[in-house]
């Protein structure tokens, strides 16, 4: 049986300790209806039952908020853990610019007819907030919602169409937002509802939740990923309007192709959470456009047994068999690290092994295929104005460019070798004890084979450097801490890239990796 997700939830969540049936059926009528009382005197709740769902959520409201909140028949119920586990998280993102509870104004994309986001942001934590919604039935229980708990000074509820998400509200008002948050419909067809859908692993267990909700409220075309591809498009137009975009994901299955998406549209920032709560695991994702390190924001949950990753491993080609020696890449790579104008604050050798201990305060590394194209399309055009005519001259043109183009192409099968992870069960145990045997250059692993990274590496993402600018330098700033090891096992030359610092994300790692490998000669 699936454990309870419970002790991973975020940490100020007060749900990491169950609500006491026992104790909620003696304060609340209401609730007693619901509960049951085995021989031993434990008490019990049908969870199957909606209404007794329902009444549960009404009774963790009233208790732990002094909200009391009406949740009609047919409309979602909303899972009040869950629900403060992404307030606590927004808060955590928003504590990154330490900004105080009255100047926070934020929007909740799909409000429902609960309205519970803004009323437990409003009530909890003094935020101001904009609730929009579609369907007029749910509007008028929000806003009798809002009324009825004297909020409408925090809070206010707003009527859209279906054509956009953000931006026809925000183009009504002359607010700015510090964030917007969003619990998107996770599914696309009312077939996915039922608990035998094909999708899910055979493995998987039946949800143990009664399930009630209108299909509006949880089914849209193309379903979670569809949904909010059109957030982050809109979010690139409205960037400088909302400091901080978040919304919550159903599926972890959505997760890859929606970061693909915001490296696309060149958010500055990314970060992505998990919210476990119960038997129960959500995803979260937040972006910006602005110069905010989403990277900064606590951890909910870190499991003390997940091991390290391993380190990023190349094995450097051997085109030269004379000069195929340690000492000789070790100058390439120098020279590289010098390009890159990262900071080296330790250089290691010991029995042949190289590491490097480095520090890079701005991104030096990105983009490299665009500018090295940018540079030969520059060339290319301004050799036809250097041409008068002449067949000499017109075949010293050819000859150029066709050098050009073999540069070109040899560049890009250089840059086609694909990144390998070290493989095999010691991968973990290698890294750890490559970084705690640091100082004294203990570094070992095996001969690496290729393989696939692990999807989940690029939880995270930061890139200032539109804001920041190439040369910008401060020692209590850096954007990466990583190593870098040059060693040789058995006839292989093998480099390895690997971070201990918990700022330095995956993807960083993997950039600066292609970066040596493009410029590796």
């Amino acid at each position: 049986m699936k454990m309870s997700m419970n002790k991973y939830m975020h940490p100020r969540n007060p749900y990491k300790h169950p609500p006491n049936f026992k104790q909620l059926a003696i304060q609340y009528a209401e609730f007693r209806t619901f509960v049951k009382q085995d021989i031993s005197g434990k008490v019990t709740l049908d969870f199957k039952d909606v209404n007794a769902l329902r009444s549960l959520s009404r009774v963790l409201l009233l208790k732990d908020f002094d909200l009391n909140v009406e949740i009609p028949p047919n409309k979602l119920i909303p899972t009040i853990p869950l629900r403060l586990n992404y307030l606590l998280w927004i808060e955590d993102l928003l504590n990154i610019q330490k900004i105080r509870s009255e100047e926070v104004w934020g929007i909740d994309i799909g409000t429902g007819a609960s309205c519970v986001y803004p009323l437990i942001a409003a009530k909890k934590f003094k935020w101001n907030m904009l609730g929009t919604e579609i369907d007029e039935e749910s509007i008028k229980c929000a806003r009798k919602n809002v009324s009825q708990n004297l909020l409408d000074k925090y809070i206010e509820v707003y009527q859209i169409t279906q054509d956009t998400l953000l931006i026809e509200v925000l183009n009504n008002t002359s607010k700015t937002f510090k964030f917007c948050m969003c619990n998107p419909p996770f599914f696309s067809s009312k077939q996915e509802l039922h608990p035998f859908f094909k999708s899910r692993r055979s493995n998987r267990p039946h949800p143990k939740n009664a399930f009630c909700a209108s299909v509006g409220e949880v089914v849209v075309n193309g379903g979670e990923v569809e949904f909010i591809t059109k957030l982050i498009k809109e979010s690139k137009e409205l960037k400088y309007k909302i400091d901080i975009f978040t919304t919550m994901i159903g599926h972890k299955s959505s997760l890859n192709q929606l970061k693909a998406l915001l490296r696309e549209v060149e958010v500055c920032s990314f970060k992505q959470t998990e919210f476990c709560q119960g038997r129960t695991t959500r995803w979260g994702l937040a972006w910006t456009y602005l110069d905010i390190d989403l990277r900064k924001i606590p951890e909910i949950q870190k499991n003390s047994k997940t091991k390290p990753k391993a380190p990023l491993s190349y094995i450097i080609p051997n085109s030269n068999n004379e000069s195929y020696r340690t000492e000789n890449i070790n100058i390439i790579i120098r020279k590289i690290l010098q390009d890159l104008k990262v900071e080296i604050i330790e250089e290691k050798i010991n029995k042949g092994n190289i590491v490097y201990d480095i520090k890079a305060y701005s991104n030096t590394w990105s983009n490299q295929r665009r500018k090295k194209r940018e540079k030969l399309n520059q060339l290319q055009h301004s050799i036809p104005s250097q041409i008068n005519g002449g067949n000499e001259k017109s075949d010293d043109c050819s000859q150029i460019v066709e050098h050009i183009d073999s540069r070109n192409s040899s560049l890009k099968s250089n840059e086609d070798v694909e990144v390998s992870d070290l493989s095999s069960s010691d991968k973990n145990s290698d890294l750890q004890d490559t970084s705690e045997k640091l100082s004294e250059m203990d570094i070992a692993s095996n001969t690496p084979k290729r393989e696939h990274e692990d999807d989940d590496d690029d939880e995270e993402y930061y890139d200032n450097k539109k804001f920041k600018g190439e040369s910008s330098v401060n020692n209590n700033n850096y954007i990466a801490q990583f190593f870098i090891s040059l060693k040789k096992v058995n006839v292989q030359i093998i480099m390895e890239i690997f971070s201990i610092d918990s700022n330095t994300n995956r993807e960083t790692l993997h950039q600066i990796l292609q970066y040596f490998k493009n410029n590796i000669k």
